[in-house]
This record gives structure tokens, C-alpha cells and sequence, in this order.
């Protein structure tokens, strides 16, 4: 198999065998084989010829645990595009862009829209303004803490909204509304939710 070089590469792994064997100096080397004189110290100090890999050895992920749930949430709470996606999800999270968020449907096996949720994500541009989607999700623990996730995103502009809570209990739930209702520059006009038992009167009158 031949040895694939880094792109800047200025030697061979011949002629870095020869440099590490070689009785010759620095200064003599660098102008036999023409390159400079770090290129040679480098390989003379190195008990190795191939190329290191480039790769990083930790890779920096934009997104957090927490961005990624909400980008999984948002896509089947409505199953819109990935474009609208990334516009809708740009405002609350800074570090999301097309790329990043593709990579993320993608991990969730979720980057591809189901011909049946095709017809509900374009009822979305049907409805006007207050026509409110809410669910409520479990996070990833954090140093051993459970968490919820409570989005609420509208039909017609998809402004979307949400709030993390350590638990999901009416009061939560009751908190979030309100939230909601100062959040959202419109009239809300109706809610639908998966009927989570936090969301429906009986709980709220059982308090």
C-alpha cells in the first residue's frame, strides 16, 4: 500500500530513513536534499517516517447535549425541512448552522422526512399566528441530574420557545405557559400537546 503524505510534505520516507542514518550535519543535509534545516532536525529526532496524522486528538463539537435534543425535537415536532430547521433553530441556538444540524438528524436517523409527516409539515404555513406545538422531553443527565425539556414552537411563524426544568410537574407546566404567553408577540389561540398528563385540566384541577 503506498504511503499517503501530508499535504506539506517536502520529504519521503526514503529519504527521511537516509537523513536519520546519515553522519552528515544539519546544515549539510538541508542543502543535499533541499529543504530546510528544521525539516531535517525534525526527522533526526523522530524514531519514526511516517506522516502524523493531522486529525485533532479531541474534536470540538458546536453543538451541546442540550442543542442536540432540541434539534431532535423541533424536527419531529414538525417534521420541517432541514433549511427551515436551521433558520427556526438560528435564533436560540447561535452555533447551529445547516452542516451541524444535518449531522445531528443524521445521528438521530431522523434526516430523512417520512412520506406520511411530508403532508404535516406543510400544514404548518396554513394556520395564522398562535397556533402553539408543545411537548415535553427527558434530557441527557447532567452530573447525575434528570432534566425536561419543554419547547413550544408556533404553526405559522415558527418562532419557538423553550425552557429547561428538573421536573415536569404542573406547576412547570403552568410556568411555561405564562412564559410562553409573555414570549410570543401574537394572540395564542390554541395549544396542541401529545396530552402529557402536566398539560391537561385534570392535573391542574387535582393541585
Amino acid at each position: 500500500m503506498s504511503q499517503v503524505y501530508h499535504p506539506n510534505a517536502r520529504t519521503n520516507q526514503h529519504l527521511r530513513e537516509m537523513i536519520q542514518k546519515s553522519n552528515l550535519t544539519n546544515v549539510e543535509l538541508a542543502s543535499k536534499y533541499n529543504v530546510n534545516i528544521q525539516t531535517i532536525s525534525k526527522w533526526r529526532s523522530r524514531n519514526f517516517i511516517e506522516d502524523k496524522s493531522s486529525r485533532p486528538k479531541k474534536i470540538n463539537y458546536a453543538l451541546t447535549p442540550l442543542d442536540k435534543e432540541l434539534i431532535r425535537v423541533v424536527r419531529t415536532l414538525t417534521w420541517m425541512e432541514l433549511d427551515d430547521i436551521s433558520d427556526t433553530l438560528a435564533e436560540v441556538i447561535p452555533a447551529a448552522n445547516r452542516s451541524n444540524v444535518y449531522r445531528v438528524l443524521k445521528a438521530f436517523e431522523i434526516n430523512k422526512v417520512p412520506q406520511e409527516q411530508k403532508a404535516k409539515a406543510k400544514k404548518f404555513k396554513e394556520y395564522e399566528p398562535g397556533y402553539l406545538h408543545i411537548d415535553v422531553t427527558y434530557l441527557p443527565k447532567f452530573d447525575g441530574q434528570k432534566y425536561y425539556l419543554f419547547v413550544a414552537i408556533d404553526r405559522a411563524t415558527r418562532v419557538l420557545y423553550y425552557k429547561v426544568y428538573k421536573n415536569k410537574s404542573s406547576n412547570n407546566s403552568v410556568s411555561f405557559l405564562k412564559e410562553c404567553k409573555e414570549y410570543f408577540p401574537f394572540y395564542i389561540t390554541h395549544i396542541l400537546t401529545d396530552n402529557g398528563l402536566e398539560f391537561t385540566d385534570k392535573w391542574a384541577r387535582g393541585k
